[in-house]
This record gives structure tokens, sequence and C-alpha cells, in this order.
């Protein structure tokens, strides 16, 4: 199970990774297809605690990268924050067969966090994720793009030395979503 859990969120990482870095086209001086600004927070608390707060203006990876999936044939959601290099990394896994506003418990054991020690990894047991506000920019074939802004909370648990604990809670805006 932990083996399968840390080979779903390095997949997904990659995934958000790759997507994250695309490039705007420079020609195009049409302001009805920028991209939104991605804007994140994350506070942790208990055992360890970390703060961080980034923006990508049009949603384009530098220093941070964040970005989502939604594979809809296995109702699950994930999206993934992280430093470039990374150092720490954020992987929010959920139940969903569609990008919808509402609310929706994080998959316990699937959503996962790197403390920026890497010493000590740590798994969902329990949480949320809100997403507020839902937007389509753009369907491909059976991808679609999509923008979403919410909120998110956790409760997880050392992976090495339980019962460690944090809590994890933040927000997010403008964040892309490939939708499959």
């Amino acid at each position: 199970m932990k083996n399968s859990t840390t080979i779903i969120m390095l997949l997904a990482l990659a995934l958000t990774i790759v997507s994250a870095c695309k490039k705007s086209d420079d020609n195009d001086d049409d302001n009805n297809n920028k991209l939104p600004d991605a804007v994140f927070s994350m506070n942790v608390s208990g055992a360890e605690s970390q703060t961080v707060n980034f923006t990508l203006p049009g949603n384009v990876a530098s220093g941070n990268a964040i970005n989502g999936a939604l594979l809809s044939s296995q109702e699950l959601f994930t999206m993934n924050a992280s430093p470039l290099p990374i150092t720490w990394m954020l992987g929010l896994a959920a139940e969903l067969s569609a990008i919808e506003t509402g609310t929706y418990n994080l998959k316990p054991g699937v959503s996962a966090y790197t403390s920026p020690s890497q010493t000590t990894g740590y798994i969902a047991v329990s949480g949320t994720i809100t997403i507020s506000k839902a937007e389509l920019y753009q369907g491909v074939s059976s991808i679609k793009d999509w923008f979403i802004d919410g909120s998110y909370t956790g409760t997880f648990q050392d992976t090495s030395t339980p019962p460690n604990q944090i809590t994890i809670s933040g927000s997010f805006s403008g964040i892309n979503i490939k939708a499959q």
C-alpha cells in the first residue's frame, strides 16, 4: 500500500510539473485567452510547522509548481504543490467523477505531505477539499482544462513514528486541472 501510494503521488507530481511548465504564446495579444494566476497557501502545524504562500503569474511554474488532474474513469482527483527543485511536497487526492463545486473527503493513505527535512512523510487520516469555483477553460478531445478555487484541511500522521500528527490547511485559486 505504501509503495503504491508513493508511486501514485510521484506520477501525479510528474504530470503536475510537466503541465505546469507550459509557456504562453508571446504573440497572443488577446487578453481573453490570458491564463489566471495560480495562488496557493498552506499552513502546517503540530509535530512540524511550515507556512507557504506563492503566486504563479499566468499559471507558469517557476520557483514553485501547482497543478492537478482528474481521471474520471478512476474517480481520482489529485492536486500537488511543491517548490522547484522539490524540497517539500503536498499531494491531495479525493474521489470525484467530475469537476464540480462542493466539499469532498481526502483519500486517507493517498493524500500525503513530505516535510522540508524530507526525513518524515505524512499520510492523510482525514480531511476535506472544497472546490468553491470551477471554470471550464477549454476542451480538446477527451481532455478538458479547468481552473478551480477553494480550500482544504486535513490531519496527517507520521508514517515513521506514529502517532506524530500535523494539521495542514490552506487555500488555492486559479489552479489548472486537466480532466479526462
